[in-house]
């Protein structure tokens, strides 16, 4: 049986990183860990799912890719009580929300898409 361990996100800023995850999102930080050419910053998702922030020294560029772009991982979906009260608290913490909320009736929910500071794409979903 196969069970989600981690997702990883390569950061372009670390603090701006730290803060949309821990101040805004409100997700428990965990341990940091020293790689040595690059560190690892984990939150707790759920159930021991983490997410896993990498920070490294050297710059290798960034990767621009359309939403409609093939053969790439598109984004993060993560539910939540109250998708209106979310869109208020990012907005209002100047986070990229890349929609409003909206209902999406074939898949019984409603949603928002967000920007991380890294340019990740994140879909937050409250479920009917």
């Amino acid at each position: 049986m196969l069970k989600p361990n981690h997702i990883t996100i390569n950061v372009r800023d670390i603090e701006k990183s730290i803060d949309f995850y821990g101040r805004i999102l409100g997700l428990k930080r965990l341990e940091s860990v020293d790689m040595g050419d690059h560190m690892l910053h984990y939150y707790e998702l759920s159930d021991g799912l983490r997410l896993e922030l990498i920070e490294y020294e050297d710059d290798f560029g960034e990767l621009k890719p359309n939403v409609k772009t093939r053969g790439i991982y598109r984004h993060m979906a993560l539910q939540c009580e109250d998708v209106d009260s979310l869109y208020r608290h990012l907005t209002e913490n100047g986070a990229k929300c890349l929609t409003e909320p909206s209902d999406v009736p074939q898949l019984h929910f409603r949603n928002i898409l967000v920007e991380d500071p890294n340019g990740v794409e994140l879909e937050f979903i409250q479920m009917d």
